[in-house]
């Protein structure tokens, strides 16, 4: 096991890092403190290397990228209702960056920051940033986080932080999985949820919950492809969807391996989507499966949907669990 690092790039005329944290297994993860990206999670299997997430491999990729490619998300992830909300009856009005609303952290979030970055055992590494109230947020935020890599093929990704005045912290992981060669379409879908958020046409959540049903329901593994294809009955072509959960939430598996994933708050997000290609975006032929491990997105002015509010001198810490296990 061990940990390397190397220049990945440029941005701002200061140097982006990548590690490299490598187990006994020789299973890999690398994050890069533009973002504090997770750009890939490679296996070996019989002496082939095999990645698990969609990743480039250039730094003007990720910087460009709509798609957010593995970036650390926040200080809120998901959408904000009229990009306003109050703490304590103070109102903040942060900028309208989709519609009238308020998406993923804003123009200054977190995923356009290139972190500090130190190795902390051989096998962690810590990726750390302040922002200062960009976008409308009250208050100085720090912000860590630190990746993980164990002997048993477990990712842990961990965010932690501190704030000088009540303010919001909702940090995901855009991580996408395509776990095969295959399709993403012919790999399999399990997540432990009988309920999932109602949105309104701007994606922006009712306060209502709907039962996983029909083209939702992954209580028992699916493939993502007969789900898109049960969604086209209702006139929809993708998943960009909210699920309850809670512990163990999700597993993605090809017929060689797996990926399972745990959570210690209450929501995963699905997109389907294809970063790398447009036009077969445009036609609904994805390469790869989002899923954002979060608190369940607007939860500001959802009481019910769990609480972002981090408080002034306080501190807190979420963890994401990513297990990969290869299929005997």
């Amino acid at each position: 096991m061990g940990v390397s690092k190397t220049i990945f790039g440029e941005i701002d005329s200061e140097p982006v890092y990548l590690y490299k944290i490598t187990n006994k297994n020789q299973t890999s993860i690398s994050i890069m403190s533009y973002a504090a990206t997770w750009q890939n999670f490679e296996v070996v299997e019989d002496g082939k290397k095999h990645s698990l997430i969609e990743h480039f491999d250039n730094l003007e990729d990720y910087i460009k990228t709509p798609y957010q490619v593995g970036k650390t998300i926040g200080r809120v992830a998901g959408r904000i209702k009229d990009a306003t909300f109050k703490i304590n009856d103070a109102s903040y009005q942060m900028e309208q960056n989709e519609g009238e609303n308020f998406l993923h952290g804003g123009s200054h979030g977190l995923q356009y920051q290139n972190f500090s970055s130190r190795q902390i055992s051989n096998k962690a590494v810590m990726f750390s940033h302040t922002v200062r109230g960009e976008d409308g947020f009250p208050g100085k935020l720090e912000v860590n986080v630190i990746y993980m890599l164990t002997d048993d093929d477990e990712v842990y990704v961990t965010y932690g932080a501190n704030t000088d005045h009540d303010t919001l912290f909702n940090p995901t992981c855009h991580v996408y999985f395509d776990v095969d060669d295959e399709n993403i379409s012919q790999q399999q879908l399990q997540i432990n949820s009988d309920k999932f958020l109602e949105v309104d046409d701007g994606k922006i959540p009712t306060g209502q919950y709907l039962p996983t049903e029909g083209p939702y329901d992954f209580k028992q593994f699916k493939t993502i492809g007969k789900g898109l294809d049960q969604l086209s009955l209702l006139d929809k072509h993708e998943y960009d969807d909210t699920f309850v959960v809670d512990g163990h939430a999700a597993t993605i598996k090809s017929d060689k391996r797996f990926v399972d994933l745990y959570t210690d708050r209450n929501g995963m997000v699905i997109f389907t989507a294809n970063p790398e290609d447009a036009q077969k975006a445009a036609k609904y032929d994805y390469s790869c499966l989002a899923m954002e491990l979060q608190t369940l997105p607007d939860a500001i002015h959802h009481p019910g949907f769990g609480d972002i509010v981090l408080s002034k001198d306080k501190k807190v810490a979420y963890t994401n669990k990513y297990k990969y296990r290869k299929l005997d």
